[in-house]
């Protein structure tokens, strides 16, 4: 029944690894599974539009529930905070997991509104993750993405004389093709495109476009193959 429950909503299979027993399992339904179910369904009437079920840890902030789109199978980690104020919102898709701790956040106040954020399906994000997005952020589908990954979708205007507070920002966004991974603490600059199916080394800082099927690393990223023959 359990294994049916979890494909229902995940809509994949699930399997138990040597070493799990009913102790654990039971703990991993009530702690991920049947206490984060009933706190989606308090959340439900105040979000944008919710496909499925949504799964909620302790201590989620949302703010501005009424621009969230979620899909089925979502789960948004313990103590995570999510401000949802932009003039597109935030969409997730189905299956889209956000681990403890991330911060996900589009604008810095009512007079600065932020694009949008939206994450496509069966996208995983690792804990301590920050979404910055004043410019537009795109994650692509079937992601996977490290702990303490930091995408920066903004970038002060510093040159010249006066205040670089008061110089503003520039939003060009962020987008990330479908079947990445990238790696622990990687941060990536406004104005990056990373293609689809890429592989980004743990720690590497990303300052420029990557394209398809290419593996980059370093600080700043280098490309230094490609995943597939080219030949």
């Amino acid at each position: 029944m359990i294994a049916f429950l979890y494909k229902l909503v995940k809509k994949r299979d699930l399997v138990f690894a040597e070493g799990v027993g009913p102790r654990e399992l039971f703990l991993f339904m009530l702690t991920r599974g049947a206490l984060p179910f009933l706190r989606g369904l308090l959340a439900y009437p105040f979000l944008a539009k919710m496909q499925g079920s949504l799964f909620l840890g302790r201590g989620v902030v949302l703010l501005y529930k009424h621009k969230l789109t979620i899909g089925s199978g979502c789960y948004i980690g313990d103590y995570s905070y999510i401000n949802c104020l932009a003039k597109g919102g935030v969409k997730l898709g189905n299956g889209v997991t956000l681990r403890e701790w991330a911060w996900l956040q589009l604008s810095s106040g009512l007079n600065n509104v932020g694009e949008y954020i939206e994450i496509g399906d069966n996208t995983y994000i690792g804990p301590r993750s920050i979404l910055g997005a004043g410019g537009p952020l795109k994650i692509g589908a079937n992601c996977q993405i490290g702990a303490g990954v930091n995408f920066i979708a903004e970038n002060h205007v510093y040159m010249g004389e006066g205040a670089i507070a008061e110089k503003g920002v520039t939003k060009h966004g962020i987008e990330v093709g479908e079947d990445c991974w990238i790696g622990n603490n990687v941060i990536i600059f406004d104005g990056v495109r990373i293609g689809r199916s890429c592989v980004i080394g743990a720690g590497s800082v990303v300052t420029k476009d990557v394209l398809d099927f290419q593996v980059a690393i370093g600080s700043p990223a280098r490309v230094i193959k490609s995943r597939i023959d080219t030949e």
